[in-house]
């Protein structure tokens, strides 16, 4: 690891008085700042440090003292940490981020060509609400071609300095044709490509593009025959790319069964659903449990929970209406997400989601998902955060929280929730990056807050600000940048609204 000499340089101590705002964060050099007096929590082990300062130069933690036993560079910006708690940056391991991409991909024409606002504001927006929660990094679980080439081209971007984000981590999804795992299977399926694969060569190759267009990591989907699956596995590992997505298909005449899905594992799965989705087998029975969760104990296989993401659909399923998104955060949900959200586009809300063969036991799988994660996290299996956002009633950002507190539920402590939320992911997704951790040397993506979140994991949403690749942001300028964006949004609302008035006036009078 390399070693920060920057103590060779230390001026005598200055006077030097605490911050009120930070240095522009749109630049391209990275400054200086030290945190002091804060309580440090690493998060990649038990420790606790109490009254540490902390100095951040050049994007990375250059030094954690005790409190007093540095002097101050002349050219360091001074945060005063006293009563307050540093903990990692949070990553969303599980997120399909909308952007313009996604817009010019959209096959609903209320979207499809919309002029989003000038200067990617559309994206800017998004991101920044990342990093109003404390999440400076998010895995992007696959998208169509312009959204994953928009999430490729804004990774690169954020990574230079010149868009404020989280760390982007994106992923090309590989999944093959619905028809060519059904059951019977069909007389006709459609000829294999590498953009849908149903031979083990597509399947190579997908990854192989994927590789060299230099995605982070792969998701398998489900509808990969068994010979498909088992080659993007293999090819992965091969090429050193990690895996996190779906398990696949069960029951027809190409597809894996239990035994072949875990004897050629994926590195994460993407959610405890897709577990509790093999447990189907035996009807959700209990002892079913312990029997997957071996499975997943003795593969090293680890999993993104995703609790939220069942909680919610279980709720629209009973209530019939989104779930309200936290206080303070429904006036940042974006017009092109809310109107997903929308019972007009919420496939959630809709009769034939309500009627396919099964909804019925929805509540008993979360249920089920629950027990099961509680029983991954007491056999340690390595647990991830991920949210599914923008799912309806999960803004970006703040469903980060929301996960944590389902963690903490199902019996992990404060400290583990905050290790899944940060240390695990970078482990999964960042395996060159460092440890994610708390430490002298590790890149600066930092969250301070005002109260202790090892007294109540709830306490992560009393931001102060984020360091974000080494910049530091008060929570008063993520809000003012925020603001910002707030008449682009007004006029994309305004320019959706006209499309839907359009379209109504087209319609047929009854």
């Amino acid at each position: 690891m390399k070693l920060w000499w920057w103590a060779a340089v230390l001026s005598a101590a200055s006077m030097v008085p605490a911050i009120a705002a930070e240095p522009t964060a749109q630049r391209n050099d990275r400054g200086a700042w030290l945190i002091r007096d804060v309580t440090v929590i690493p998060a990649d082990n038990d420790e606790v440090l109490a009254h540490r300062d902390v100095l951040v130069r050049d994007g990375r933690i250059a030094a954690i003292s005790a409190h007093g036993k540095t002097r101050t560079p002349r050219d360091t910006a001074v945060i005063d940490g006293s009563g307050k708690f540093l903990i990692p940056g949070l990553v969303d391991a599980h997120v399909h981020i909308a952007t313009e991409g996604a817009l010019r991909d959209s096959k609903n024409p209320l979207l499809s060509g919309l002029d989003p606002g000038p200067d990617h504001v559309y994206d800017r927006r998004v991101l920044l609400s990342f990093l109003k929660a404390g999440v400076t990094g998010a895995a992007n679980l696959g998208g169509g071609v312009q959204s994953d080439e928009d999430l490729l081209w804004l990774r690169d971007e954020i990574a230079a300095g010149r868009i404020v984000g989280p760390r982007l981590y994106v992923a090309k999804r590989i999944n093959g044709p619905r028809a060519g795992v059904a059951s019977p299977r069909p007389a006709e399926v459609p000829a294999s490509k590498p953009a849908a694969p149903t031979t083990a060569a597509d399947g190579i190759a997908a990854v192989r593009a994927a590789h060299e267009r230099g995605y982070d990591f792969i998701k398998p989907y489900q509808f990969l025959n068994r010979e498909t699956y088992r080659a993007v596995i293999d090819e992965s590992r091969r090429l050193g790319m990690a895996t996190s997505g779906h398990l696949p298909e069960l029951g027809c005449g190409v597809c894996a069964d239990r035994a072949f899905a875990f004897a050629h594992p994926m590195d994460n799965i993407a959610h405890s659903e897709e577990l509790g989705r093999y447990g189907r087998e035996s009807n959700l029975a209990p002892r079913d449990i312990d029997a997957l969760a071996d499975l997943v104990v003795d593969r090293k296989i680890g999993v993104t929970p995703t609790l939220i993401t069942l909680k919610q659909i279980v709720h629209m399923y009973v209530q019939r209406e989104v779930p309200p998104t936290p206080a303070g955060w429904d006036a940042l949900v974006d017009p092109v997400t809310r109107l997903d959200w929308a019972p007009a586009g919420n496939n959630y809300l809709s009769d034939r989601f309500r009627n396919q063969e099964g909804a019925d036991t929805f509540s008993a799988g979360y249920d089920f998902s629950r027990l099961l994660t509680r029983e991954l996290w007491k056999r340690g299996v390595p647990l991830t955060v991920g949210t599914d956002a923008p799912l309806p009633g999960l803004a970006f950002g703040v469903s980060v929280h929301q996960e944590m507190i389902e963690l903490r539920e199902v019996g992990l402590s404060p400290l583990e929730v905050l290790r899944a939320a940060s240390v695990n992911a970078h482990r999964l997704f960042d395996r060159q990056g460092g440890s994610g951790a708390v430490r002298s040397g590790e890149r600066a993506d930092l969250v301070l807050l005002n109260a202790d979140p090892l007294a109540d994991i709830r306490n992560v949403a009393r931001i102060d600000g984020v360091f974000v690749q080494g910049r530091w942001l008060p929570a008063a300028r993520i809000e003012a940048m925020l603001a910002e964006s707030d008449q682009a949004m007004q006029a994309l609302s305004q320019r959706i609204q006209t499309r839907q008035a359009e379209a109504a006036r087209a319609q047929p009078a009854p």
